[in-house]
């Protein structure tokens, strides 16, 4: 096995190992631990045969301890039950020696001793993803309502509130739109953060970069914009090792929720467009 497959593979085994790890010390035990048939119900219900183990002496094979379920054994159970080369993985990983450094694992900023690393970037990605789809909805409700964008008279505006029919609306048949119908034909760019942001700019007059943020002027928010997106990236396509405080992720919050106000301000501004 190469260097640069193990690499790949670890980083696949260190985010098994946080699914596993996370979910089995609390996130699926609702205010309180479950027991073990509890347990092994849930698992069952995710699609996956749960794994019991008995802690044994390694001995003289007494029971040392209860019957636990192991998730992340479960979790390989259901790959090497499915897929038959994934026992042949195991077995390979097991084996190898390479004099690298483990940079697949560092790479992931994440593994059963950075769990909540691995909670916080989880979080993270989606954070800037709700702060994405804003945007989205927001672009398709002022191309429904605004179509003219600048070239309008902001007097000639009446005041009006989005309906969620526009906003969420969706395709029919041949990826078709009605709210709007060229809502089809620009989704694509929309999608895009570059493009979408041009399009607010050119179209809307709408910057959706906050003027000040935390103390920062804009030039200073732009970088802490762009540097927000390349930790997304490092952490989404696994090209290196981000860890976050939980500071740094309530901060990204507050981030968001300026873009959100700051966006929603200028569309009550400009456009007499309520969101």
């Amino acid at each position: 096995m190469g260097l640069a497959v193990w690499a790949a593979l670890r980083q696949v085994e260190a985010l098994r190992e946080s699914v596993a790890f996370t979910l089995e010390e609390g996130a699926i035990q609702r205010g309180r631990k479950l027991n073990l048939e509890e347990f092994a119900t849930w698992i069952s219900e995710q699609g996956v045969k749960p794994v019991i183990v008995t802690p044994r002496d390694f001995e003289t094979e007494e029971q040392i301890g209860e019957d636990f379920v192991n998730l992340l054994l479960s979790m390989e159970g259901f790959l090497e039950d499915r897929y038959p080369l994934a026992r042949a993985v195991k077995n390979e990983m097991r084996h190898i020696n390479h004099d690298a450094p483990d940079f697949g694992v560092h790479r992931s900023g994440v593994g059963y001793h950075r769990l909540p690393n691995f909670v916080i970037t989880s979080a993270f990605v989606r954070l800037l993803g709700a702060s994405e789809q804003f945007e989205i909805d927001v672009l398709k409700c002022l191309l429904y309502y605004r179509p003219g964008g600048k070239t309008e008279s902001p007097e000639r505006f009446e005041s009006v509130t989005v309906n969620s029919e526009v906003v969420t609306e969706e395709p029919g048949e041949s990826n078709a739109y009605s709210k709007p119908p060229l809502w089809a034909w620009i989704k694509q760019s929309a999608e895009s953060n570059v493009e979408r942001k041009k399009i607010f700019k050119r179209v809307y007059g709408i910057d959706t970069t906050p003027q000040e943020f935390n103390g920062l002027k804009q030039s200073d928010v732009n970088k802490y914009r762009h540097d927000l997106y390349e930790k997304r990236n490092a952490i989404a396509h696994g090209r290196a090792n981000v860890t976050m405080l939980l500071s740094d992720y309530c901060t990204a919050e507050m981030y968001v929720i300026e873009v959100i106000l700051t966006i929603r301000q200028q569309c009550i501004d400009k456009l007499k467009v309520s969101l």
